[in-house]
């Protein structure tokens, strides 16, 4: 393999935390020296918060890793002009795929670095420089955010487990180091062994420090570190993706376990219609365990997403009406798509802004209604009432009329979420995993046999280097 090296960190900072809608409005600090940065309490913080500023990069999670590249290759839309229609067709040789592509490799293991040189300082620090529980808190979520995107990583970068001979595949290097040593690949099995002793590690800092869980005795602010606990990786967020992380392993004892801890701490009911009604809140808000906050993801959003956009990201509205099965009641298809005139294409609005602020400028990472999809799935051979009654939640809370039985058969069930995962994730990158994650054979609409060829992208032809344009 290409190795792969550390690289000299530049921290990126807060200027001003004056708003929750304004955290992310940040100016970069000149390149300092870690022993510098990490003398008192803020820098970390600023560390912390310049890897949360890196995630939102269109080449991350502001644009490819959730509404572009990732949303192409899951065949989210069938309309497509310009570059993405080389992902459409999966040509990875191609020099504009390529080199998006690559810059996902590069600019994910740019922030990982920055994960890593936090981890290791922080682990160091005086416990007296910080404030309450800021230093189990800022331990757990830079622990949560380097499991986290290491796993994107597998996820895209090498075959998923239910692959032949996935598991044991050369898959990427689980990076834990902050310095100029070589690192090697791991395989699938041991880098989700990795992601799940940090996530574990993330959890147990967090647990009784996160003033989100529920009962904590932590004072819960609208000002201040600990406020917005969703724009963070929360204690949820930790066992929402461990949920997500035990699934893809096909360890459903586990990923049960943790779905339905989120799901029962009812810190993250479904949104109420009568937020959803006014054509608001379009990300249902109150659902997301941890989501990005973009200010300008309205003005990006709009060259895709617009009845009039030359580069509109689409479906046919015949195809757009049939994955909701035809039902017109659906909020999601309601309020959260549009179309071109004469209603020939369908295409989301979830991302664009509207007049109320409380609903705008959010990036959908983990949401509850993914928890209750994983339950289902992990019940749909010991329990089929149960798992049908996770789906119909979920649909009675978007006001969809079709239900399903409680006497499904596990094939039944999971047809229906693969439904949802297409109606539910729209803009939001996760369908192409679920192909992935079960090894399907057909990606819809993409006329293709799916084999590794088509689910693991290449990584990156030139040695790698943190740092690396």
């Amino acid at each position: 393999m290409k190795k792969i090296f550390s690289y000299i960190i530049i921290l990126t900072a807060l200027a001003a935390l004056s708003s929750c809608e304004k955290w992310l409005d940040v100016k970069p600090k000149s390149q300092v020296e870690s022993e510098v940065a990490f003398r008192e309490e803020q820098g970390f913080k600023d560390a912390l918060t310049g890897i949360y500023v890196g995630l939102t990069d269109n080449s991350l999670y502001g644009k490819e890793m959730t509404y572009g590249m990732a949303d192409v290759l899951g065949r989210q839309y069938t309309q497509l002009t310009g570059a993405y229609n080389q992902f459409a067709a999966y040509n990875y040789t191609n020099d504009t795929v390529k080199t998006r592509v690559n810059a996902v490799w590069n600019k994910m293991y740019k922030n990982i670095a920055n994960a890593n040189n936090l981890i290791t300082n922080i682990k160091s620090a005086d416990p007296g420089m910080f404030t309450g529980t800021d230093q189990k808190v800022i331990t757990g979520e830079a622990l949560a955010l380097r499991a986290f995107m290491h796993f994107d990583l597998l996820r895209l970068y090498a075959p998923a487990p239910a692959s032949s001979g996935g598991s044991s595949a050369q898959a990427i290097p689980y990076v834990t180091s902050f310095g100029v040593q070589s690192v090697s690949k791991r395989t699938v099995a041991a880098v989700i062994e990795k992601v799940l002793a940090d996530l574990n590690e993330a959890a147990a800092a967090l647990k009784d420090a996160d003033p989100i869980v529920k009962g904590s005795t932590i004072p819960s602010t609208t000002t201040g570190y600990l406020r917005n606990r969703t724009y963070k990786f929360n204690y949820y967020a930790v066992k929402a993706l461990m949920a997500r992380v035990y699934l893809y392993a096909g360890d459903r004892v586990n990923a049960l376990a943790a779905a339905k801890e989120v799901i029962e701490s009812s810190v993250f009911p479904f949104a109420t219609p009568v937020t959803v009604l006014n054509g608001n809140d379009k990300v249902f808000v109150s659902e997301l365990i941890f989501a990005l906050n973009i200010n300008n993801i309205h003005t990006q959003a709009l060259t895709y997403f617009n009845a009039d956009a030359a580069a509109l990201l689409s479906r046919l509205e015949t195809e757009y009406s049939a994955d909701f099965d035809n039902d017109a009641n659906d909020y999601r298809y309601i309020y959260g798509s549009a179309t071109t005139a004469g209603n020939i294409k369908r295409f989301p609005t979830k991302l664009l802004s509207n007049s109320f602020a409380a609903y705008n400028f959010k990036m959908p990472v983990l949401r509850v209604s993914e928890m209750y999809l994983i339950a289902a799935e992990c019940l749909k051979l010991s329990d089929a009432s149960a798992a049908a009654d996770y789906i119909n939640k979920l649909r009675t809370a978007r006001n969809n009329r079709y239900t399903v039985a409680a006497n499904a058969t596990a094939d039944e069930i999971q047809t229906q979420i693969f439904k949802e995962y297409r109606r539910e994730f729209v803009a939001e990158g996760q369908l192409f995993y679920y192909y992935k994650r079960l090894n399907a054979a057909t990606i819809m609409y993409s006329g293709i046999n799916a084999t590794n060829a088509i689910y693991v992208l290449p990584l990156p032809d030139e040695e790698i280097e943190y740092g690396a344009n």
